[in-house]
């Protein structure tokens, strides 16, 4: 009898699992250049964010600890032993890395931000956990699914999407794809567009900018939709 199902990636994808993390039960081992996932239904299909997954091989595992490829009768290995297991949420923490300007290809000029007198809409907000913790406990579930987050070491959040929640924080608008706090622009407008090319991230990440011209990337694996499950558990994660 099949008791769960399990999937191996590559390690080079540990960030990939950043999509599922949110997701109760699933624990994470590394070994031999690979990364096994399990905790997964043995029947049924797999939750969408499981599919997208950049999986190598995904086996239905019996009590025997034998390895079943998905759809065959034959086992073609056993789990390996002594796998050193992690909740996933401790394996893939949510985090927004703070990075510097690159040396290579960073521009000559300076990046700095001044005070400015446009008038944008806000599509983020940076705020606390446990702020945000609070509101997602009872917000209609309407206003949550038209979020995503991210939270960060040092227990801030990011939040996109529209209508923001009334939450204490710093509103962000979106310039040329960047994020930049509300009430701020670059001091040299045209700089904007090229900055994702210098600052050289990934198409679809976050750049986040501060007033003193500081910015960080948001992988967008870490960007989360959001439910309260996902809220929950990540506020267990601090701790708290």
């Amino acid at each position: 009898m099949m008791t769960e199902r399990v999937l191996v990636l590559a390690t080079a994808d540990r960030e990939a699992l950043g999509r599922v993390r949110q997701l109760p039960g699933l624990q994470v081992a590394e070994a031999a250049g690979q990364l096994w996932l399990r905790g997964l239904p043995a029947t049924g299909e797999l939750p969408l964010p499981v599919r997208g997954l950049p999986a190598l091989a995904v086996y239905a595992l019996d009590a025997d600890g034998r390895l079943f490829p998905a759809g065959q009768r034959t086992p073609t290995g056993r789990l390996p032993v002594g796998l050193a297991w992690q909740p996933i949420r401790a394996f893939v923490p949510l985090e927004l890395p703070t990075a510097a300007l690159p040396a290579q290809g960073a521009p000559a000029y300076r990046v700095q931000l001044r005070a400015s007198v446009r008038a944008e809409a806000g599509v983020g907000l940076l705020t606390t956990l446990a702020a945000w913790h609070a509101y997602a406990e009872t917000a209609p579930e309407i206003r949550l699914r038209a979020l995503r987050f991210a939270v960060a070491a040092d227990g801030r959040v990011l939040l996109l999407g529209t209508p923001l929640p009334p939450l204490p924080g710093q509103e962000l608008w979106l310039h040329a794809g960047l994020l930049l706090p509300a009430g701020f622009d670059f001091e040299a407008p045209l700089l904007a567009p090229l900055l994702r090319e210098k600052l050289q991230t990934a198409a679809d990440d976050v750049l986040l900018f501060a007033a003193d011209g500081s910015w960080e990337c948001v992988p967008a694996s870490a960007v989360l939709p959001v439910t309260r499950s996902a809220v929950r558990l990540t506020m267990e994660g601090f701790g708290a």
